[in-house]
């Protein structure tokens, strides 16, 4: 039966997620038309009578960013619980869509998540939440909402608990033994939250993989708060989930008044001394790295060639209704044709390719990062020695492209070490697999991210 009807009223619309805690429907009060989420829980699950401790748990809270509990059904083979529906996207399918999160938007997050948990530890019977992790947040707009209260315990009688409950990664290490949880528990999961964040989509909390790239683009204040609630031993970390917030509410306000290192968006030119010295494989390749890392990236056509919209419709891209297109996981705009810029501030990193520079033009010269592509042949050398003055500028390179390693080391005996960079064979700008000479290179075209 495609859209059942359960015990007489609910009308199931569809499976809304499966764990290993149950599977959670999306449902229709029939008579009342509301949409309401009804939990499925197996009586065979070794867990079962916990896992109904959410019913008990609910009933006793009042919070607009926690469900309501409506009803209680069973059968011979399971329990229901049925609750207010949250509308909003899951933080694991956020984070799938857009990778690592802006720091502003992980501290919003942060915070909004201690004030859940502090409800919780307000009301009269106190609860430690315990099962913290991406499948569990929704969000709404700016709101931050918490649901499945299946691993909670009372703050008062943790140490009563018979049972390890837990998402792999983000539970925190005492609650795989028979150790009593306590708000270190909570403070850890928070913290480990909020590194999936920075980590992206993919995010694997065994490796510290993606870390030399975190540092560079995310504050150390706010890495170092992770880094103390993360402690393996609950005494290392901060002892309440208030002292957590005082902390992020505290880089908050450092954020907000432009004292953190670290940026919501990120500019990079990149032009040419000439024609075909490889300006736009360069940031074809950087944008698709960038991405690669869970660095939201997006190529800017800023030259009027043209060359951008035929290579897209070449290769299969998809134009967006947003008027961004997206090819092998990566975004691109064309410079012309548009008559609103659409919008892209949810970026972290704009690339911009200006084709053949104009030294007269300022634009390219105000981007965080200016990469000057060349030729280092002899007969190529002029347009370089035209942009020589422009190395005096903060973050330019000059990026030397079709040399080997020894036509490199002698045009370096004529201009001298400045800001030259030999520029690795790739002939492909998309390789999953770049060689580790390639990523040395662009790690530290990045660095200063």
């Amino acid at each position: 039966m495609k859209n059942p009807i359960w015990f007489g009223k609910y009308q199931i619309i569809k499976s809304l997620g499966k764990g290993g805690s149950g599977e959670v429907y999306l449902a229709r009060h029939i008579k009342l038309s509301s949409l309401c989420a009804i939990k499925r829980i197996n009586k065979g699950h070794t867990l079962h009578e916990q896992l109904l401790h959410e019913a008990v748990i609910l009933k006793n809270l009042s919070h607009p960013c926690i469900p309501v509990i409506f009803d209680f059904e069973e059968d011979e083979e399971y329990s229901y619980i049925i609750e207010q529906y949250m509308e909003g996207i899951l933080l694991k399918d956020y984070l799938k869509k857009e990778g690592r999160l802006t720091e502003a938007l992980i501290l919003s997050i942060g915070i909004s998540i201690c004030d859940l948990f502090l409800y919780l530890y307000s009301i009269n019977d106190p609860v430690l939440y315990l099962d913290l992790n991406p499948g569990n947040i929704i969000l709404k707009d700016n709101t931050v909402k918490l649901i499945d209260f299946g691993a909670c315990v009372y703050k008062n009688n943790a140490e009563a608990r018979k049972f390890s409950l837990g998402a792999r990664g983000f539970a925190a290490p005492e609650l795989n033994t028979k150790a009593a949880p306590d708000e270190r528990s909570d403070v850890y999961a928070i913290a480990a939250l909020l590194k999936a964040m920075i980590m992206g989509d993919g995010y694997n909390h065994k490796e510290n993989k993606g870390d030399r790239t975190a540092e560079k683009i995310y504050s150390r204040e706010l890495l170092r708060i992770l880094q103390k609630s993360l402690g393996h031993q609950s005494i290392l970390r901060y002892p309440t989930v208030a002292m957590l917030k005082k902390k992020l509410t505290e880089q908050n306000r450092r954020y907000k008044s432009g004292k953190v290192i670290s940026r919501d968006s990120f500019t990079v030119a990149v032009g040419g001394v000439h024609n075909r010295t490889g300006t736009t494989h360069l940031a074809f390749l950087l944008n698709s790295y960038l991405n690669s890392l869970g660095v939201k990236s997006i190529y800017i056509e800023r030259n009027t060639s043209g060359h951008l919209t035929e290579f897209l419709n070449r290769e299969g891209a998809k134009l967006q209704s947003d008027g961004i297109w997206r090819l092998k996981g990566n975004s691109y705009l064309t410079g012309a044709g548009l008559a609103t810029i659409p919008e892209i501030i949810n970026y972290k990193v704009v690339i911009s390719d200006y084709g053949v520079i104009e030294l007269e033009k300022a634009e390219m010269w105000e981007a965080g990062l200016k990469l000057i592509t060349a030729g280092g042949k002899m007969w190529e050398t002029e347009n370089i020695r035209q942009v020589l003055p422009e190395l005096g500028r903060p973050s330019v390179k000059v990026l030397l492209n079709y040399l080997n390693g020894k036509q490199f080391r002698d045009f370096l005996k004529n201009f001298g070490e400045g800001n030259f960079i030999r520029i690795p064979y790739e002939p492909d700008p998309f390789n999953p697999s770049l060689a580790d000479e390639m990523k040395d290179f662009l790690d530290g075209l990045i660095e200063e991210l």
